[in-house]
């Protein structure tokens, strides 16, 4: 693919977060993100098939971003389960403080959803759960313990970021080290 095509495509791809996070699901437009992009209602029918096909390749750009920073978070903590868990965390609260447009569209409502769009969001937490499955794993907690701490891991991170994209608290190392500490003591409790 040319580099202009790349370019047009993935500005239809920005184009579209906004108008998700402006719309939602049930009332995005076609027409407003080629308006958003200055060309024809007919331009974004030259790299996706339909509404639903740009809608799924948003949240796969979301998704790709994320990944990128995941991966590396991993990456640079080795075969620690439980700082992976921590720092992955904290990685997932910055990224989304950093993108309030992409965690308004990963926070929409799975109704208007296809099933693929909606699998395609689940992956988004798939490795951090994963992450936090093999800690439990690996210290021995039973599966109720662990969907227990998964679901309050993921309290924390949407918790945290809705509250800085609030304006209730800032994005800064005092509220991330508290939200560390939150985590931290989550798992010191069996």
């Amino acid at each position: 693919m040319r580099t202009s095509n790349i370019q047009s495509r993935e500005k239809f791809i920005v184009a579209a977060i906004d108008e998700m996070q402006e719309h939602g699901i049930s009332d995005f437009s076609i027409r407003r993100v080629a308006q958003r992009c200055g060309v024809s209602s007919g331009a974004p029918y030259k790299h996706f098939k339909s509404k639903n096909d740009l809608v799924l390749e948003a949240i796969r750009f979301i998704n790709g971003k994320w990944g990128e920073i995941q991966y590396d978070v991993v990456r640079k903590c080795g075969d620690d389960p439980r700082k992976r868990l921590v720092e992955i965390s904290i990685a997932y609260v910055r990224f989304l403080c950093l993108n309030p447009v992409y965690q308004s569209v990963l926070m929409l409502s799975d109704n208007s959803l296809l099933p693929e769009q909606i699998a395609e969001k689940a992956k988004l937490s798939a490795l951090s759960e994963r992450i936090v499955g093999d800690y439990c794993r690996k210290v021995g907690m039973n599966d109720t313990d662990r969907k227990r701490k998964t679901y309050a891991v993921r309290s924390f991170i949407y918790g945290a970021a809705f509250m800085i994209n609030s304006g209730i608290f800032k994005c800064d190392d005092e509220n991330l080290t508290f939200v560390r500490y939150c985590i931290e003591r989550e798992f010191d409790l069996e």
